[in-house]
């Protein structure tokens, strides 16, 4: 899919075949994992919605120090692909039939969206909160230490990139349901956690 997706990542679209089409230079930024305090493994299912499509997968995203990797798994629980982030440099091993509909970087901007390049200070104060960052325009809801929604803008883009976290994020740890509406490349993406394991 591009997240998001785990961008365009309709990490969700792209795995399952679907073709989203992001602007052309979909922008983004990418973290270094090692930027972001704790060690990690979630197992997800992705739900992606593109036109009148909908398809989904499971997902395993692991953060280790400076390594990032997202495996994205078939019904039969095989390998998709494996999307590998070390530092800032990127690795991409296929197992699909098709080639992907944009680059893989892509993926990795929305995932970086989702769970790590938001705003520095986290927990924040309840209420409102925005910055630029790196080009884009960054703004976050907080509540009694959660984060509930984070959404992206740029100057050159229509729309936005709205993530909405169910029932909150606390800094660190996934909620239970994200839901991510990409008004950039028009698709709506579900992260459903299933397990989260601490490394």
């Amino acid at each position: 899919m591009r997240s998001a997706a785990l961008a365009a990542i309709a990490l969700g679209l792209a795995c399952a075949g679907a073709r989203p089409r992001p602007p052309r230079d979909y922008p983004g930024f990418l973290v270094r994992p090692s930027e972001v305090p704790g060690n990690f493994v979630r197992v997800q299912k992705l739900v992606a919605r593109f036109g009148t499509g909908e398809h989904s997968l499971e997902a395993v995203l692991q953060k280790k120090g400076d390594d990032l990797t997202l495996i994205g798994l078939s019904p039969f629980r095989t390998r998709l692909f494996v999307l590998e982030q070390h530092g800032l440099e990127i690795k991409f091993t296929s197992y699909l039939p098709q080639e992907m509909p944009f680059p893989p970087r892509y993926i990795l901007y929305d995932v970086d969206r989702v769970y790590f390049a938001g705003l520095p200070g986290a927990p924040l104060a309840d209420g409102e909160h925005e910055a630029e960052i790196a080009g884009e325009h960054v703004h976050e809801s907080w509540e009694k230490g959660k984060l509930l929604a984070r959404d992206f803008s740029r100057p050159e883009l229509e729309g936005r990139i709205v993530i909405t976290y169910h029932p909150g994020m606390d800094p660190g740890i996934s909620p239970p349901r994200i839901e991510i509406e990409n008004g950039w490349v028009g698709y709506h993406l579900t992260i459903t956690t299933v397990s989260e394991q601490k490394l």
